[in-house]
């Protein structure tokens, strides 16, 4: 596992863009229909990443990510 001081920019980048993708197929399913099965599952693998993030690599490369892929 790397510490926080060796993750390299290319791989919060990387994540980042994971991150968009997961959030516009969640705005896609979101704006189709609610309270559809989709909806829930895009939510979910959505929020799955988030947490690996921040369990893989820590509270800041998370925000890190965060702000890439909302910002």
């Amino acid at each position: 596992m790397q510490l926080l001081e060796e993750l390299d920019s290319i791989t919060i980048n990387r994540l980042g863009k994971q991150g968009r993708f997961l959030l516009r197929i969640h705005q896609a399913d979101l704006a189709e229909d609610p309270a559809s099965h989709a909806t829930k599952s895009s939510r979910s693998n959505l929020m799955a990443v988030q947490h690996t993030v921040r369990e893989m690599y820590g509270k800041g490369v998370a925000q890190d990510v965060a702000t890439l892929v909302y910002g």
